[in-house]
């Protein structure tokens, strides 16, 4: 690891996407890369690498969190919510829950079908490919049915994807409830179609049991290059920019913040900034990109007119339903009573196995709203949302309204926790056992917007999901909430669950479930679409290329181009995506 003070590539971000790039671009002996970043290395601390450890992050603001939190959301109660960010060498893929998943084929294409020419299923696949690693067993190929297929899945790239090494006696009556209410079995999820109900995947290595970052499984085997320089606790502060002879921007380095002083670090080629859905816009719009409106408000020269920064804000919104489970079916609940956690810390280190090794996610149902909705309520939503989009400028709007009529995309996330699910101040009761179910739209109508609020570089921004602003999200949850209640009945859990704790029992009516959505829903963490790779007419910030629109040589791949959201977690998406950014950088050099 060289040091300088100008290198041929700035990555601005040591997250899950920025790590990728970085060390992608340091395989070329010739070319140096230097990756400022905010937070400091602390993958090797156990609480973020244990994978049952790994919900501590979404417990509350920390240190190596960015603190940021909406503004009071009027459709959502009035309630203010954090947004737990990363803010550590690997970004979210250090702090999240390890949980992996890959979207519908269809939704990569629609990418294209936007105007991202060259970004579609067909083309990320060999990305996803190139990311992950996939690691199954005989023995966990004889129980799921799931198996390594190399024209599917990756067996050699960085990022581990494993299945469980622990799973609850309350997964199977769970997924048997499913399958009786006609939510099928499948047996791969990676080819396109992630319709049906399968078991959790995990970034976990097989054998050591711990996390797979970007930090540990990117940039710690190739830290020692010498063309590959990690600047941490260095919070960048606006892109520096001049015009070539052509006239047009070129970003010539970065201005960042470390130990209370400012300081400048030149880019020869190219600066990629890579600091996440939330971030990016903010540091846009520091450095004279965005919208002329925002920017003029701030004091702040616009060298960039282009309205779509900080705009086309997705996330996957959630409400949640729990029960209490018979005491003979295992939860997590138990690591409540010391006595047990000590027990199950034993064994985790001395064995690798036990509910340590996992994240207590225990299945994922994608399903469709042709599956979990009467007829005459889709018919009802439907018209609701073809008014919603019929006067919107928004292409990606009138795109998943044809999606909700289509049987063929997943509409709801509906995932199995053995364990109980906090909501509001609500906290289990010591010595009983819980199933906890999360509901979370997959494509939700409601738009929101990340804007700098100030000239304050080192001040947080503006974030307004709009959580909840359509009706027809809080009516897709609702009708979650209504098939959570027909899955608990099944006569598979007529003999496991207990009884309704979360939303409860007297939470009947439809008024009164829209009530309990709008006052405890959530999101899952999924934010995208800020700098969305779209023709700039239509929002976009940047193109194909991944390069800003109105500059010559500054890009970003985080998730915040993704342009419209899809029907899974979106971690290894990321991945893909960062692994094809990287390669077109290349190209370009």
């Amino acid at each position: 690891m060289a040091s300088s003070d100008a290198f041929d590539y700035l990555v601005v971000g040591g997250g899950s996407a920025g790590m990728v790039v970085a060390t992608r671009l340091a395989e070329s002996p010739n070319a140096t890369v230097c990756i400022i970043e905010a937070g400091e290395d602390l993958i090797s601390q156990p609480n973020f690498l244990i994978p049952g450890l790994s919900a501590a992050g979404l417990r509350g603001p920390s240190d190596t969190d960015w603190k940021f939190h909406t503004t009071p959301q009027e459709n959502a109660k009035g309630r203010s919510i954090w947004l737990p960010r990363g803010k550590v060498v690997g970004g979210c893929g250090t702090t999240n829950i390890v949980a992996l998943g890959k979207g519908h084929a269809e939704e990569y294409d629609t990418w294209e079908t936007l105007g991202a020419t060259g970004w579609n299923y067909k083309t990320l696949a060999p990305y996803f490919k190139k990311s992950e690693n996939f690691v199954i067993s005989e023995e966990e190929t004889a129980q799921t049915g799931m198996k390594f297929d190399p024209e599917l899945h990756g067996s050699s790239g960085p990022i581990y994807r494993t299945l469980p090494k622990w799973t609850s006696n309350a997964t199977k009556p769970v997924s048997d409830a499913m399958t009786s209410l006609g939510i099928a079995p499948s047996a791969e999820s990676y080819n396109g179609n992630p319709l049906g109900h399968y078991p959790l995947q995990l970034s976990v290595h097989p054998e050591h049991a711990i996390r797979s970052s970007s930090a540990n499984s990117y940039y710690a085997p190739n830290k020692d290059k010498d063309n590959l320089n990690l600047l941490t606790g260095a919070e960048a502060t606006r892109i520096l920019f001049d015009r070539d002879e052509a006239g047009e921007l070129v970003a010539t380095g970065v201005e960042y913040s470390k130990d209370g002083e400012l300081k400048i670090i030149s880019a020869k080629k190219e600066v990629i900034i890579s600091t996440g859905a939330y971030k990016t816009p903010q540091l846009l719009e520091l450095s004279g990109i965005g919208d002329k409106k925002v920017l003029e408000a701030h004091n702040i020269p616009v060298l960039v007119d282009l309205p779509g920064v900080g705009n086309n804000l997705q996330d996957h919104y959630t409400s949640s339903f729990v029960v209490e489970v018979d005491p003979k079916y295992e939860s997590l609940d138990s690591m409540l009573d010391p006595a047990q956690a000590g027990l199950e810390f034993m064994l985790y280190q001395e064995k690798k196995q036990g509910k340590l090794t996992t994240n207590g996610a225990a299945q994922y149902a994608f399903i469709s709203n042709h599956s979990f909705m009467p007829e005459e309520v889709s018919q009802k939503i439907y018209a609701e949302a073809d008014d919603l989009v019929k006067d919107s400028s928004n292409p990606t709007l009138k795109t998943q309204a044809s999606w909700l009529k289509s049987a063929k995309i997943p509409d709801l996330e509906f995932a199995q926790f053995v364990g109980f699910l906090p909501i509001g101040d609500s906290m289990p009761t010591p010595g009983k056992n819980y199933t906890s179910f999360l509901l979370a739209i997959t494509h939700p109508y409601s738009r929101g917007s990340v804007h700098i609020n100030t000239s304050d570089p080192l001040s947080l921004p503006s974030l307004d999901p709009h959580l909840f602003e359509h009706d027809v999200d809080v009516e897709i949850l609702v009708e979650g909430l209504k098939f959570a209640r027909k899955v608990v009945s099944t006569d598979a859990l007529k003999d496991v669950v207990k009884e309704e704790i979360i939303p409860g029992p007297e939470v009947q009516s439809d008024e009164q479930l829209k009530e309990f959505v709008r006052s405890t829903g959530q999101t899952v963490y999924h934010p995208i679409g800020t700098a969305s790779m779209l023709p700039k007419e239509d929002g976009g910030v940047v193109g194909p290329d991944v390069r800003v629109y109105g500059t010559k040589n500054l890009r970003v791949v985080d998730a915040s181009i993704i342009p419209l959201h899809i029907s899974a977690h979106p971690h290894a998406t990321v991945y893909a995506v960062a692994e094809k950014a990287a390669d077109i950088i290349k190209a370009a050099a």
